[in-house]
């Protein structure tokens, strides 16, 4: 079983540049990224000594550097859990107040809510009582109103992040493989995507929708000259992926019984044709299947 929470938080870490400008870009623009972010998980930790985790949430709090010197924390609450949680507007209430009164920071404040059920949304927290009142408003995300098109469209790598828990969560068993392909695909043939974010996206993909034995080895056979192509081209390794040993068994190796390089050959062959015909319904450019694949035109034109 996944762990999201982990998941969730390790990405935000490994492409916070990238999620600050895709959820807060007027934020983003006011940052200094020549000076590192700097992980506070230590602080919460600090303020909620006893937060349990069966509430089945994660909490990133980052500190910045403006560009006009002075600082920035930034708090994002990762709500997955699938139910209606009544105190978690006081709970994102409760992290506010203690941050601010512990170490008077200005604080940016994101609920990013990636569970499945539609009603639950909410922005605020009031509180009132004879004559005392008050309302504390926060900024939200929800993942499974989002549209698939508009993700798409998007040059930021968070977006890809985004889509994939959108994916997740209408994925079902029969079309979870494709899902994950598409995600693949999408990942591995994006020329515009800077090449060291490939690795950290491909592993939150990977673990955060779990395939059978069966599919994961029939999607390494689809993706395979995708990602022969970035092992040689860019160094990628498949470490810390379920895919990697499947990937192992397609052949790669030498030295085993008659017959099994020109199994091999044909398989891959194969595989590129098939991953070609994927790519080219799912609107990605002639030129770029040409490119990544290796195939002329002349067998393009023979897969229609």
């Amino acid at each position: 079983m996944a762990d999201y929470d982990r998941l969730w938080k390790e990405i935000i870490t490994e492409l916070f540049e990238e999620f600050l400008l895709f959820f807060a870009p007027t934020l983003y623009e006011q940052v200094d990224f020549s000076t590192a972010p700097i992980s506070l998980e230590q602080e919460l930790h600090k303020l909620f000594p006893q937060a349990s985790s069966k509430n089945r949430r994660s909490d990133k709090l980052m500190k910045v550097r403006l560009k006009d010197g002075k600082e920035q924390w930034v708090l994002v609450h990762i709500e997955i859990q699938g139910t209606l949680e009544e105190d978690f507007p006081k709970r994102m209430f409760q992290y506010f107040y203690r941050i601010l009164d512990s170490y008077d920071q200005q604080l940016y404040t994101l609920a990013l809510y990636t569970d499945k059920t539609k009603i639950f949304n909410p922005n605020s927290y009031h509180y009132s009582f004879f004559g005392t009142t008050l309302t504390y408003t926060f900024n939200t995300y929800k993942i499974l109103e989002q549209q698939e098109e508009e993700l798409l469209r998007s040059e930021n790598p968070f977006a890809l992040v985004v889509l994939a828990g959108l994916y997740m969560l209408k994925s079902r068993k029969r079309n979870k493989k494709d899902y994950k392909a598409k995600l693949f695909r999408l990942l591995l043939t994006d020329e515009k995507l800077p090449r060291e974010k490939i690795r950290p996206l491909l592993i939150f993909i990977d673990h955060l929708i779990e395939l059978p034995i069966e599919d994961t080895e029939q999607l390494v056979q689809e993706i395979s000259p995708l990602i022969e192509k970035e092992e040689k081209e860019m160094g990628l390794t498949l470490d810390d992926t379920s895919i990697a040993k499947y990937y192992k068994k397609l052949g790669m190796e030498e030295g085993r019984e008659e017959g099994r390089e020109e199994g091999r050959k044909e398989g891959i062959e194969k595989a590129i044709k098939e991953t070609a015909k994927k790519m080219l319904n799912e609107g990605i450019s002639i030129e770029v299947v040409l490119k990544v694949t290796g195939l002329t035109e002349e067998e393009i034109k023979k897969l229609n």
